[in-house]
């Protein structure tokens, strides 16, 4: 195995730590729609719970198929190709019309 430079090895932790905080971000992001999921699902507070359970046990099962596919193909490829439809894919969903997207609340009618 070749000895990787300096600003190589910068590079690469760059990376991993801005995979690391997509990570976060998207637990973050479950975390502040909670009270939304709740209003729309007339779920109660205990119920809740289970909406971060299915999202961690999702999340992780990804990663497990990911690192599996890594093992099997080129990890760069497998981590760009992950990376990239985490973030891609949801962006058409931002220019249907209410009635058809699956994402986000109802408007409160309160």
């Amino acid at each position: 195995m070749e000895s990787l430079s300096t600003s190589r090895r910068n590079q690469i932790l760059a990376l991993l730590a801005v995979a690391q905080l997509m990570g976060v971000l998207d637990f973050s992001i479950v975390n502040v729609a909670l009270p939304s999921i709740q209003r729309m699902f007339h779920l109660a507070p205990a119920d809740l719970q289970w909406v971060v359970s299915a999202y961690a046990l999702v999340f992780g099962g990804f990663l497990l198929l990911g690192g599996r596919a890594a093992d099997l193909f080129d990890r760069k490829r497998v981590f760009m190709l992950g990376w990239g439809c985490s973030r891609w894919l949801p962006w058409p969903e931002g220019w249907l019309p209410r009635r058809w997207s699956s994402w986000g609340p109802e408007p409160c009618r309160d």
